[in-house]
């Protein structure tokens, strides 16, 4: 723990929101009561009416720690079945009065007990950053054999801007406990259509990224764990919903950043139209679907033929034609070769 005044003020908050997370939320908090700073940190934890164990192992903590830990046990969940956690993620940030935030899902943990001073020395050196992250491990206990590996190579960029993360799609090279961002930035509320936003690391990493670089620091300090049981598997590229809601986020992102990156947007944008295009295909719903095709060309612009010629072939001619020509195709050839042969 953190050896400081009483009295002093609060540098850094850690917010953590909790969804049945009762298999993993001892080592989470272990992890974070654990952290050696000179400077005063308040943990916040949204606790989102969990079927399981985590509120009483939560209250259990609270009680232990209760200089560090603040529970916020909500009546009800918080969540909207578009946009689950999201209520307890917002309504637990708005609570954080440090100057510096680190967010961590409950199922996550800090495997480095000086993390926390690591990155606010880092911010407090640089004041020209926005946030700054570093090396985590990512853990996969989804039921396949990758076991553990290491989210950044060690060629990593040390400074990230808007345009890095908007050719990186869905930010995977940022693992959520990693990072640790300027409080200020975000003014008292977070936008309106973020609460909409099935991501909310996305858009909050771009929007930092947009007022001082992301630094990165190379040190491996936290592991994200990677299971069927989170967020990240309860959307899918066939979920007409999910494709919709991530066309809806970049969408707001592009405003927000009153058009500053368009034209790295908008082929963003083509590409959940092409996905779109693939669910009404698949709907049967031909129409649609070409319709959604000609929208992604329009807004990815393809500079090859060859990309030109797969969207055509794959999304706007039919099926059943596609077999018919490459019959007849063969036929053709077949013919021709036999005729030369003679």
């Amino acid at each position: 723990m953190n050896k400081v005044q009483p009295s002093s003020p609060i540098e850094v908050s850690v917010f953590i929101t909790v969804y049945n997370h009762g298999k993993y939320l001892r080592q989470c908090l272990d992890s974070l009561v654990s952290q050696i700073t000179n400077f005063k940190f308040e943990i916040i934890v949204g606790e989102d009416c969990s079927p399981d164990d985590s509120r009483s192992i939560l209250i259990e903590y609270a009680s232990k720690y209760p200089a560090l830990i603040k529970a916020l046990l909500w009546e009800k969940n918080q969540g909207t079945k578009e946009c689950p956690g999201k209520g307890n993620f917002t309504q637990t940030f708005y609570q954080c009065t440090g100057k510096y935030i680190v967010y961590i899902e409950g199922d996550d943990y800090l495997t480095d007990n000086y993390k926390l001073q690591k990155q606010y020395d880092f911010l407090n050196a640089h004041p020209e950053s926005s946030a700054c992250f570093h090396n985590a491990i990512m853990s996969y206990e989804d039921g396949s054999d990758m076991g553990e590996k290491f989210i950044n190579p060690p060629d990593q960029k040390d400074k990230i801007y808007p345009e890095d993360l908007l050719t990186q799609k869905e930010v995977w090279f940022m693992a959520t406990a990693s990072v640790m961002f300027r409080r200020n930035l975000f003014g008292e509320k977070l936008p309106e259509w973020f609460l909409k936003s099935k991501s909310g690391d996305i858009p909050i990493y771009i929007l930092l990224a947009n007022q001082g670089y992301i630094g990165y620091i190379p040190d491996v300090m936290c592991v994200y764990r990677r299971h069927q049981g989170g967020l990240s598997y309860t959307d899918s590229n066939y979920s007409e919903v999910f494709i919709k809601n991530r066309m809806f986020m970049y969408s707001n992102v592009d405003k927000e950043l009153k058009f500053k990156y368009n034209h790295l947007i908008k082929p963003i944008l083509g590409e959940y139209y092409l996905l779109l295009t693939n669910v009404f295909k698949l709907k049967n719903q031909y129409f649609q679907s070409i319709y959604f095709a000609f929208i992604s060309l329009y807004l990815t612009k393809p500079n090859s033929k060859k990309h030109l010629k797969s969207v055509f072939q794959d999304f706007i001619i039919p099926t059943g034609l596609m077999k018919v020509y490459a019959n007849v195709k063969w036929k053709l050839e077949t013919l021709f070769n036999k005729k030369a042969s003679q």
